[in-house]
């Protein structure tokens, strides 16, 4: 399975920005806290934390509809208008980014990854360690 496109995992940066922009990261907390919304509603409830236009805020949910982490439906009434929503928990947003990352640091530095998961988990049986280190040479390949 490959890695999503929005996972361009960044160390040095905090949260969720660490994978996505600043915007982005705030526009996703501001959907999972309100669960769906139009453009209006969204940038309503993100200008209580910041301020962005109503057309960057538009043109950033359109870029994270693409990147697959929002869905959105075309609603007729009223008007049209797109209700963005997660396409998935923040939950599942973690974990999906944990496991890209824990997999590209193993296939970049192998060895040196696994060795060094191993020997802070605190684990001092030698046999389960062996056995951690097995089960992380599997998610190697």
């Amino acid at each position: 399975m490959s890695s999503p496109e929005w996972i361009d995992f960044q160390p040095h940066k905090q949260d969720l920005g660490s994978v996505l922009g600043d915007l982005e990261a705030d526009i996703m907390k501001t959907i999972w806290t309100i669960k769906e919304g139009d453009v209006k509603s969204i940038h309503n409830e993100l200008n209580k934390e910041r301020k962005a236009a109503v057309t960057t805020v538009a043109t950033v949910l359109d870029r994270l509809n693409s990147k697959g982490l929002v869905e959105r439906t075309l609603v007729k009434s009223a008007g049209v208008r797109y209700v963005y929503s997660p396409a998935m928990t923040r939950r599942q947003f973690e974990s999906t980014v944990v496991s890209n990352v824990f997999k590209g640091l193993l296939e970049s530095f192998g060895e040196s990854a696994i060795n060094y998961l191993a020997e802070t988990t605190g684990i001092e049986d030698q046999q389960q360690l062996e056995e951690l280190k097995k089960r992380l040479e599997k998610l190697k390949e």
